[in-house]
């Protein structure tokens, strides 16, 4: 279940009425959305990484990932895209591997510090599966509707934002029967319907409270994981695997802090339950990659990122650029 799909709910205009960003230099491009869970992960990425890079922030609200100038970078209508001049690296997984193997030195720290086929690299790739297998869009949305939980959601997930998301997840859905209706690409449809299906899957996955248990199970079952390896480690070490940030640690830190966002910090680690991933947590909020990629922690960031977004954006969005996406 896991999947990239934008779960924003758009609205109008149509996707059509968007005009493709023309850019002037030869800098790396990443269209992506400031709050889309994937777009964080390379954002952290490339922070780690000291890559310099031009931000497009993408309508995910108005539909712009459906528009045809989109959908020629990417069939699926997801972000983040990668533009380097004539390259086009679409879905998160891509674009870490293809900086990772471009940009390595002294000025660009590795995330991948070990030897393939070395324990630590093994042990650092089972926890990133295990980490990225998480239906993280399920597990925001079924947040949204299950009030039983108790949870004490953060910024942006607060108040008219959860009901807006709830409220508009049928319109991605109506969003994306318009676009497949529209292409003329039968890579673009393709790519679409399968869009679609992933939607409705998470949308059945999430409404009943039995099967939304089972997603919760399963972060907790990853989560209790991490506690008893970060147990093991003799002489303790900063992170994972060591006392180098890699991957896994980046995945781990954006999985926690979309839980914290979410309300989820008291169920799963609060009160000395984890207390190891909890500590791993503090010290992940601490690094300056993490300060820069949260936009209310940093407003020439935030106003960075808006500076560079089309008009159109500014004057209809301006309320979706806070809800983000799930």
């Amino acid at each position: 279940m896991n999947s990239q799909a934008n779960e924003i709910a758009p609205a109008e205009p149509a996707p059509q009425d968007f005009k493709a960003p023309v850019f002037n230099d030869n800098k790396l491009v990443l269209y992506f959305h400031p709050y889309n869970f994937y777009s964080q992960k390379v954002l952290l990425v490339l922070y780690e990484k000291n890559i310099d890079f031009t931000p497009y922030v993408v309508d995910l609200c108005n539909g712009e990932q459906y528009s045809s100038w989109f959908l020629n970078l990417n069939p699926k209508g997801d972000v983040p895209v990668l533009q380097d001049g004539a390259f086009i690296i679409p879905n998160s997984p891509q674009i870490i591997n293809y900086v990772e193997s471009k940009f390595r030195g002294e000025h660009h720290p590795t995330l991948k510090p070990y030897m393939p086929y070395s324990l630590e690299y093994d042990r650092m790739s089972t926890f990133e599966r295990a980490f990225t297998r998480l239906p993280v869009g399920a597990l925001s949305l079924g947040s949204f509707i299950h009030d039983d939980l108790k949870l004490s959601p953060k910024a942006p997930f607060i108040g008219p934002v959860r009901q807006s998301c709830l409220k508009n997840n049928d319109k991605v859905m109506d969003m994306l029967r318009r676009s497949m209706d529209e292409t003329n690409s039968n890579i673009c449809l393709s790519a679409l319907k399968q869009k679609l299906d992933i939607q409705v899957r998470r949308r059945n996955l999430v409404a009943s409270r039995t099967d939304f248990q089972r997603v919760l199970d399963a972060v907790r079952n990853v989560l209790l994981f991490v506690e008893q390896e970060l147990s093991k480690q003799a002489p303790r070490k900063e992170w994972l695997t060591g006392d180098e940030l890699t991957l896994a640690d980046v995945s781990l830190g954006l999985l926690l802090q979309r839980l914290y966002q979410l309300g989820f910090e008291n169920y799963y680690w609060g009160y000395g339950k984890l207390p190891l991933v909890e500590g791993f947590f503090l010290r992940f909020k601490q690094r300056p990659s993490y300060h820069k990629l949260m936009p209310s922690s940093n407003f020439e960031i935030l106003k960075e990122m808006w500076s560079m977004t089309p008009s159109n954006y500014k004057l209809g969005a301006t309320a979706g650029f806070l809800v983000g996406h799930i």
